[in-house]
């Protein structure tokens, strides 16, 4: 990515988390068809085609108001702006519930860093490049243009693609191409989650949660005398073992044992939750009987 924050190959807090945008030829079935096929007189050919490409069914005014930025003729034609916000709230939504159901113990920390990070000017410029933003796009630069700069316009103008498929197709159509353009792609949250004193953190988080202190046990050994020993601890909660790791020295391994408690807790998944917004394709009765996967657990106060 382009920024220290938003990254998506190097995200903020503290290291890299990675993972691919999906391609446009994955994106052609991610946008529904409306009943009737709205006008599209008055497009350029590259216009035409990136509809054809993409399988957005906007009208000319639409497609030509979300890919113009207000810098082009000094924003005397319609521009994007109102799109573009309109997609960052829906972007915003829809991530942040499917992380938020999908890893119900992240801390708040690491989900709001989550959710900066698949909605990052990066990762949206590559998306967008993937299904030909650069393409279509209206805009003037107001400085020496640069490779940041144009990627931060196709970030913009994804956005507002958003926004318009979202206000043209309805709440359906934007989730199910945001769920496919980004969501099916895992990212490594290893480096936001809080581990810099794992042995502190789990202790408060057992505490809080009712269990039993952790207690280090040793599991395999060798080598001690050596020059190139070999511990491995396992982190235990009375019978239960919640932990394991190895290292070169017993207090390493320990330490270790305890991050990996830690992480099979932050990092628990719920494979396909149900998400509140499932409600807006079901029929009636069926949406009065939904019922939300439960709240995950809350972090401990250290």
């Amino acid at each position: 990515m382009f920024c220290a924050r938003s990254s998506l190959f190097t995200l903020a807090r503290p290291a890299a988390a990675t993972f691919r945008i999906a391609q446009a030829t994955s994106v052609r079935a991610l946008a529904t068809q409306a009943a009737a096929a709205p006008k599209r007189g008055d497009l350029t050919p590259a216009q035409a085609a990136f509809l054809a490409r993409t399988g957005f069914n906007f009208s000319a005014k639409l497609l030509k108001q979300a890919t113009t930025h207000k810098t082009y003729k000094d924003g005397k034609v319609p521009h994007s702006e109102q799109l573009q916000y309109f997609g960052e709230q829906v972007l915003d939504l829809y991530v942040t519930e499917y992380l938020h159901a999908k890893y119900p113990n992240l801390p708040p920390a690491t989900l709001r860093d989550a959710v900066a990070a698949y909605t990052s000017t990066a990762t949206l410029s590559m998306l967008g490049k993937s299904i030909g933003v650069q393409d279509v796009m209206r805009w003037e630069p107001q400085e020496v243009s640069s490779k940041d700069s144009e990627a931060r316009m196709q970030a913009k103008i994804t956005k507002a693609l958003i926004g318009a498929l979202y206000k043209a197709q309805g709440a359906v159509a934007a989730k199910k191409f945001i769920h496919a353009a980004l969501l099916t792609k895992d990212m490594d949250l290893t480096p936001l989650l809080p581990l810099d004193e794992p042995k502190r953190a789990l202790s408060a988080l057992l505490k809080r949660q009712g269990r039993e202190r952790p207690v280090s046990r040793m599991l395999h050994e060798t080598g001690r005398h050596s020059s190139a020993p070999v511990f491995v601890v396992g982190a235990f909660s009375g019978l239960d073992k919640i932990g394991e790791g190895a290292g070169s020295s017993i207090k390493m391994a320990e330490h270790r044992a305890a991050k990996d408690a830690l992480l099979k807790y932050y990092l628990h998944t719920r494979v396909n939750p149900p998400l509140p917004s499932d409600t807006e394709a079901m029929p009636h009765a069926e949406r009065n009987a939904y019922v939300g996967a439960p709240l995950g657990d809350t972090p401990a106060i250290l």
